[in-house]
């Protein structure tokens, strides 16, 4: 059996091959890591501009010198902190936890109503 082109596929193919099949294997072999934000200091960077509480920018100046660091260091540790626990690849455990989910809805939709027929 050749692996599902979910790439082409169309939402209702993918769909289809959700409720055909019993392994998960060919989805978590589609899935790949993204990537790391941030990098080395030779990484090109952009001027970002906000505007922050005044107070924050205190904490942070106040941080910065603790440190003995920069304000715009510490500013974009915190981002790539932030980017990378919301971009990081999803453990084995918490696919195959979300793809229960999904066969468990799978089968509610096309039994009426039964969860107990899986």
């Amino acid at each position: 059996m050749t692996e599902p082109d979910f790439d082409r596929m169309t939402k209702d193919e993918v769909v289809a091959w959700f409720q055909s099949t019993d392994s998960l294997a060919p989805v978590i072999r589609s899935m790949t890591a993204a990537p790391a934000p941030g990098g080395a200091p030779t990484t090109p960077m952009m001027l970002v501009s906000t505007r922050l509480p005044v107070a924050l920018v205190e904490q942070l100046d106040r941080l910065a010198e603790h440190a003995e660091t920069r304000r715009s260091d510490i500013i974009r540790d915190a981002l790539t902190s932030y980017v990378t626990s919301r971009t990081a690849p999803v453990s084995r455990d918490e696919a195959e936890h979300a793809l229960d989910v999904l066969r468990r809805i799978v089968t509610i939709r096309t039994t009426g109503g039964h969860a107990d027929a899986a």
